[in-house]
């Protein structure tokens, strides 16, 4: 977020949560830390150089895997690569991968070194006190940010549905599609713009087409659909 920030000089919360929070980012964290800890522990001059490689296999599988189980839980695309080179099938490519790598050199390094030493000298009850109060927090916000998200998605799944409908029946609007009109409320409209604005490239899966579409677009078409 703060490296958002940088970039756009917007305080935007880019996580899947409610609160200000990247789950992604730290169980990737944990994986590497638990995966590579050995090879910080042999400490040999080859080390940083397998760190790096394998971190680069391994964020890069994570990232894959994330963007599928993503796509095919609430029918988005939260980032796509496909105009990046060296890219496989626009969920991973040779940048990204790269800079995760050497974040993950940082961790093993810097930030895993200095976060255990913060959290030894915290007193146990009190270690223990917090992190109950953090895992329920933490647990709690899963719970609602994934209905919330499963909201939206069946709602642009129907609205995918109702795009595609209107599209085949240009002359004649059915009946069906008529009652369907209550899905363009503005309290979903809303929702979708709020999703446009925390996740700008997401790409919105149609149903039976193989394409994707810019949530921009998507929301023009559903707009023209609105005022038919």
């Amino acid at each position: 977020m703060i490296y958002v920030f940088i970039l756009t000089k917007k305080i935007t919360n880019r996580g899947f949560l409610y609160a200000p929070l990247c789950p992604i980012y730290g169980f990737g964290a944990l994986i590497i830390i638990i995966s590579l800890k050995w090879l910080y522990d042999l400490n040999m001059w080859y080390s940083p150089v397998l760190i790096f490689i394998l971190g680069f296999i391994l964020t890069s599988t994570l990232e894959y895997i994330t963007s599928v189980l993503i796509e095919l839980i609430f029918h988005m695309s939260f980032w796509d690569y496909s105009e990046r080179i060296l890219n496989i099938n626009g969920r991973v490519c040779l940048r990204n991968s790269t800079l995760f790598a050497i974040l993950v050199v940082v961790v093993i390094y810097l930030l895993n070194p200095l976060f255990t030493y913060l959290v030894d000298i915290i007193p146990d009850t009190l270690k223990y006190i917090l992190f109950s109060i953090l895992i329920i927090l933490f647990v709690l916000d899963t719970i609602l940010s994934t209905i919330k998200h499963i909201n939206i998605s069946k709602a642009i799944l129907k609205l995918s549905n109702l795009k595609l409908e209107f599209d085949n029946k240009k002359e004649s609007i059915s009946n069906e599609l008529i009652n369907k009109k209550n899905l363009l409320s503005e309290k979903l409209l809303n929702k979708i713009n709020n999703l446009k604005k925390k996740y700008p490239l997401v790409l919105i899966k149609i149903k039976n087409n193989k394409a994707k579409m810019k949530i921009e677009e998507f929301l023009n078409k559903i707009n023209q659909l609105k005022g038919e």
